[in-house]
């Protein structure tokens, strides 16, 4: 039976007549209705294809979307964009969802001779051009601060990092990136943290206790915000790779900013 009020099918029947639903591949769905136009005169064969389509979801029990398919790890969440006031600066380790407006605890440098990563969603699409830090207590040191693409939900491969001078207290702004960090509105990325050297300086951060837990553990007592790359040398530059060999970790999630150009 046809589509109520609906005209002879001159695309859309004919091109699958000789498939069923159970062979009929996601390509194939996508290349009849790529080269529909969206109006009213295509209406009853755009009626046909998502029928079609939500027949075969049906019998292969995924949903993959229509015209193209869905990509995994991405999420709906809006975060607000800079405008033209003042505001300049992405604060991701406060943003939704892993962070807290939480800024008065300390991250010990001494603690990080090497990297911690903490999980953020990208707030905007672009080249990174400053990275920001900031110290309430100072060190003749440096801090490297590095992003990391996402695999899964654990970081992977470095896209480039800053060095940042923590010998002065208050809020740092660096720069010059080591590589090109681009990025990807609504993707969840990695920053991680470590000194490059013995260190008595503290940065501010969000308290562990607070900040949305990373989900895994031992125990239901488990707070784990960081994952902990054991395998590098101690004060080294963020490993190109971070190791699967991760330490969790309950610890303070350094207040780190984004320019995004």
């Amino acid at each position: 039976m046809s589509l109520p009020d609906a005209t002879r099918s001159d695309r859309v029947y004919p091109l699958l007549q000789n498939l069923d639903l159970e062979n009929l591949a996601f390509a194939t769905v996508q290349g009849v209705g790529n080269t529909l136009n969206i109006e009213e005169m295509n209406e009853d064969e755009l009626r046909r294809l998502v029928l079609v389509n939500l027949a075969r979801l049906t019998v292969a029990g995924e949903w993959n979307g229509l015209l193209t398919a869905a990509s995994a790890g991405a999420f709906n969440a809006e975060l607000t964009p800079i405008g033209a006031s003042a505001n300049t600066r992405y604060l991701i380790a406060t943003s939704p969802p892993w962070g807290v407006v939480d800024n008065v605890s300390d991250a010990t440098l001494a603690s990080m001779d090497k990297p911690f990563a903490f999980p953020f969603l990208s707030p905007a699409s672009g080249d990174i051009s400053e990275i920001g830090v900031r110290v309430s207590t100072s060190h003749a040191s440096n801090v490297y601060v590095a992003i990391y693409s996402d695999d899964s939900g654990t970081p992977t491969s470095r896209l480039g990092y800053a060095t940042i001078d923590v010998s002065s207290t208050g809020n740092i702004y660096q720069t010059s990136i080591t590589g090109t960090i681009t990025l990807v509105k609504g993707t969840q990325y990695w920053y991680s943290v470590n000194v490059d050297q013995s260190s008595t300086g503290k940065l501010n951060a969000c308290n562990y206790r607070y900040v949305a837990s990373i989900a895994i553990g031992d125990a239901l007592s488990d707070l784990i915000s960081a994952v902990k790359d054991n395998a590098v040398s101690s004060y080294a530059v963020p490993p190109a790779t971070f190791t699967n060999s991760f330490g969790y970790s309950s610890f303070n999630r350094p207040i780190v900013s984004l320019k995004v150009a």
